[in-house]
Parts: structure tokens; C-alpha cells; sequence
């Protein structure tokens, strides 16, 4: 079964980011699985389908740090989404994924979010 799952290692890039933290807190990163199963990630439409699904999870993993009001944060939610949806992408390794990406901007790379394994 195709299954991926997003894990955002967001400690690290939040902290990074905001000079606001209490050390006494426990991190619980998010994760979300994605499936792809269904989709054939060699065509135009799969490749689209998938970081389409990738881009709602990253959304997801990245929410806490979306804020209406701040605007401040809005570039820390915005990079934490493009640089999950890179290192996923990277991850499934499908060419066509990458092109799709890549063509809309996202660097696949793997920097300072983690992206768990396939599994």
C-alpha cells in the first residue's frame, strides 16, 4: 500500500523562528498520512492529484503556525508549507511529482523540516 506520512518537525523551525517558548512544554510534532494508492503518479493528472493531497496535509501539520492576526507569522506558516511539501515530495520520489512542484514554485529539499519515511 502506497502511504506516506508527513511528520513536521516544527520545533526546530519554530524555534528558529519565534523567540517565544516555554521549556517546560512537551513538543508533539503533527503527522498526517497521506495515500496514493489510487493515483498514477506517472501521468500529468496523479502528479497533480498527489501534491495536491500533500499541500492539504502540509497545511494541516503547519496550522498552528497560521495566524490572521499576526502578520508577522504569516511568512513562518507560509515557509513551514512550502518546505513540508519539498521535503515530502522528495520523499515519494516520483519525477512527475517534482516537475508538478517545481512548476509551481515549492523547492524540493530537504532543510529544516523532516519528512518521515515511507512507509
Amino acid at each position: 500500500m502506497k502511504n506516506f506520512t508527513i511528520l513536521v518537525v516544527a520545533a526546530t523551525f519554530a524555534a528558529s523562528s519565534l523567540s517565544v517558548a516555554r521549556a517546560d512544554d512537551a513538543f508533539e510534532p503533527r503527522s498526517v498520512t497521506v495515500r496514493f494508492a489510487d493515483l498514477e503518479t506517472t501521468t500529468d493528472q496523479g502528479a497533480a492529484a498527489l501534491y495536491h493531497r500533500l499541500k492539504n496535509a502540509a497545511q494541516n501539520v503547519c496550522r498552528d503556525l497560521e495566524s490572521a492576526k499576526e502578520l508577522g507569522r504569516l511568512q513562518i506558516y507560509n515557509d513551514c508549507i512550502h518546505t513540508a511539501i519539498g521535503n515530502a515530495v522528495a520523499k515519494v520520489n516520483r519525477p512527475a511529482v517534482t516537475a508538478y512542484a517545481v512548476a509551481r514554485g515549492v523547492p524540493v529539499t530537504d532543510p529544516k523540516i523532516t519528512v518521515a519515511v515511507n512507509k
